[in-house]
């Protein structure tokens, strides 16, 4: 298959979803430089039993890549230092990625597929699941595959990642910031996954959303706000 072309986004924001259980991780946002991060980080491994469960695996992150010191940075790690066993569409056992979206539309289709494929995995009752969304501002240059041959090609399958994954790890090797690529779950409609959390310039909280899960599908996504606003 032929070299994707790279596209440039220069403040580009996008909407990315994740459950509210997860809670900041105050330690990358309470150093102001990664040579500070690591110093606390060598002191605090040393005493904290908990740290590496609730921080994650920080060697998984090349130093410079680190994103510390500005509000919001943790759930950004997190989604470097924390990795799905099973990886993702363009993520792996081995690598993470910061995954999101320029429409929150988009962003919600693309988690409550996820969301519905863990809660039926695991056979979970009726229930409702709160959801943080986070509103991102990065600069980056994004290998792009949103145009032909890549649509036809198996990198698109709907279930099958296989082929994703191994595109996915050639661009890594090659040292690129990431994959501009056509959602599946949102026709014509877009998404970005980053390979390095210092791409981020900007992390805002936005709403919570409720999503309803009856024990066999995701059938309502509520927006919350809280009384008096």
């Amino acid at each position: 298959m032929q070299e994707p072309p790279l596209t440039k986004f220069e403040g580009e924001k996008a909407y990315r979803i994740i459950p509210s259980r997860y809670p900041t991780i105050d330690l990358y946002e309470d150093v102001a430089s990664t040579d500070e991060l690591e110093a606390v980080w060598a002191i605090e491994a040393m005493t904290n039993d908990r740290l590496k469960e609730e921080a994650g695996e920080l060697s998984l992150v090349p130093k410079h890549d680190w994103l510390v010191g500005i509000h919001g940075s943790s759930y950004v790690m997190a989604a470097f230092t924390h990795l799905n066993p099973e990886g993702a569409r363009f993520t792996t056992d081995d690598f993470g990625g910061y995954y999101c979206a320029p429409k929150l539309d988009t962003a919600i289709k693309e988690t409550v597929y996820h969301q519905e494929r863990v809660l039926g995995y695991t056979c979970e009752p009726a229930q409702k699941v709160q959801m943080r969304v986070l509103l991102t501002t990065f600069d980056a240059t994004l290998s792009d595959i949103t145009s032909e041959p890549f649509l036809s090609s198996p990198i698109y399958h709907a279930t099958d990642y296989s082929q994703a994954k191994a595109f996915a790890q050639t661009q890594k090797s090659q040292n690129v910031d990431g994959i501009h690529y056509r959602s599946v779950r949102h026709t014509e409609h877009f998404c970005y996954v980053l390979y390095r959390p210092c791409l981020i310039t900007h992390v805002h909280q936005a709403q919570h959303l409720e999503y309803h899960w009856n024990g066999s599908a995701i059938t309502n996504v509520l927006s919350i706000q809280l009384y008096g606003e």
